[in-house]
């Protein structure tokens, strides 16, 4: 007689592990993303009806140690990736680390992937990060000179709630327009 395809399949240690490694084999984590993961798939088997052995949460523990150790997890190299993915995209350095402190990366380690060489490369960062959201999103310089006043706060409005500063944004709008910002002083 077939076994029945909808009963809930038991967790095991080496399930978990299973799941784990599966997950980590298409995506790069980090040890606090592997641990939440692990235990919403716990709760998905308890919700549907397994049994959830009481030493549980000891394997997860057990198992992002493991995966570690082994280096499939590395929180300062997806700290890294992350972030030069978020600068590519021209997020501020406020929205990524938030993003890093969601995925549960400490601030040890946020410090170490942001920190710039000086003061002025964070500044210049800023800047090229905000030039490249300015040049995505088709604001700034990239609209028509009739529309620029008229979008003018409409286009700080998105670098804002990009998380630049003020005078970042309106360095970026004003810079990438190659004129002279004569509404707005910073």
């Amino acid at each position: 007689m077939p076994k029945d395809k909808s009963a809930p399949k038991p967790i095991t240690q080496k399930r978990l592990m299973n799941i784990a490694l599966y997950y980590l084999g298409r995506y790069e984590s980090s040890a606090e993303n592997l641990r939440r993961l692990l235990q919403r798939r716990i709760i998905k088997a308890a919700a549907k009806g397994s049994a959830v052995p009481s030493d549980a949460a000891d394997w997860i523990e057990t198992i992002v140690a493991e995966v570690c150790r082994l280096g499939y997890v590395n929180d300062e190299r997806y700290a890294r990736s992350l972030a030069e993915k978020y600068r590519k995209n021209g997020k501020a350095e406020r929205y990524i680390r938030l993003k890093l402190s969601q995925a549960g990366i400490s601030d040890d380690i946020q410090d170490s992937v942001l920190k710039g060489d000086e003061a002025d490369s964070f500044a210049e960062t800023e800047l090229a990060a905000a030039l490249r959201l300015v040049e995505k999103r088709k604001i700034g310089s990239f609209r028509s000179p009739q529309d620029r006043k008229l979008f003018r706060k409409k286009d700080l409005a998105v670098l804002a709630r990009a998380g630049f500063s003020f005078s970042i944004a309106v360095q970026a709008l004003g810079f990438s327009a190659g004129e002279e910002d004569d509404e707005f002083e910073y």
